[in-house]
C-alpha cells in the first residue's frame, strides 16, 4: 500500500519542520559547542601527559642531587675533622688549654713547657712544631698522660724521653701525704711534636 506524502502540502512541510529543526539544532550544538570542547579536553590531556613526563624527569634529577647533598655534608664533616687533626696554623693557647685539662685528668704535674723548634719537613705537606716539656709524675700517671694526649683531636707525637728520679720527691712520706694518687717521684723530660698543615707541593697537588 503506497503512502501518499506530498511534500508541498503545508501540513507536511510543517511536520517536517517540526522534526528537522531540533535535529539541525542538535547537530549545530555538537559541531559548535561539544566538538570544540572535546578538542580542548584532548589538548589539555596531552599537556597533562607532557607535564607529568617532565615532572618524572625532574624527580629523577632531584634524587641524585639529594644523594650528592648527603655525600657533600659527610665530606664537609670529615674535612672539619681533618682540619682539627692538622690545622692550618698553630694555636698555642688552645694547645696549652688542652694540655692543662689532660694534666688535671691524668694527675701529673707539668712543670715545663717551652717551644723548641719548627721543622718544615722538606716536601711533606706539614711542618712540625716541637716543644720541650717537663713532667713530674708516677709511672702509671705518666702513661695515662701520654694516652690522653694522643687521644686529643690533633696529630701529636712524643720523642726523646728522659726519665729520672725526682730529687725533690725522694721523701715519699712527706711528698705524698694527702696526694697519694698524684705521685711525682719521676721527672720526665720529652719532646712533644704537633703537626700543622702547610699545603701541597705542585707535584702533589696535580696528582
Amino acid at each position: 500500500m503506497a503512502i501518499d506524502f506530498d511534500i508541498k502540502d503545508p501540513k507536511n512541510q510543517k511536520l517536517i519542520a517540526t522534526f528537522l529543526i531540533p535535529v539541525v539544532i542538535l547537530v549545530a550544538f555538537f559541531h559548535f559547542i561539544i566538538k570544540p570542547k572535546m578538542e580542548e579536553v584532548k589538548t589539555k590531556n596531552t599537556e597533562l601527559v607532557n607535564l607529568q613526563a617532565e615532572l618524572n624527569s625532574v624527580q629523577k634529577i632531584l634524587k641524585p642531587i639529594k644523594e650528592l647533598e648527603v655525600i657533600k655534608n659527610n665530606l664537609l664533616k670529615k674535612h672539619a675533622e681533618l682540619e682539627n687533626l692538622l690545622p692550618a696554623k698553630e694555636n698555642v693557647a688552645v694547645l696549652l688549654n688542652q694540655f692543662s685539662m689532660v694534666e688535671k685528668d691524668s694527675k701529673v704535674y707539668m712543670v715545663g713547657f717551652e717551644a723548641a723548634e719548627t721543622v718544615e719537613g722538606d716536601n711533606k705537606p706539614y711542618r712540625a712544631n716541637k716543644y720541650e716539656i717537663t713532667i713530674e709524675a708516677g709511672y702509671h700517671q705518666f702513661a695515662t698522660f701520654i694516652s690522653n694526649v694522643l687521644a686529643l683531636p690533633r696529630l701529636l707525637s712524643f720523642s726523646d724521653l728522659n726519665i729520672t728520679m725526682n730529687p725533690s720527691a725522694q721523701m715519699k712520706t712527706e711528698s705524698y701525704e694527702g696526694f697519694e694518687d698524684q705521685p711525682r717521684y719521676l721527672t720526665i723530660e720529652c719532646t712533644l711534636t704537633s703537626y700543622v698543615f702547610k699545603g701541597l707541593s705542585q707535584n702533589e697537588g696535580s696528582q
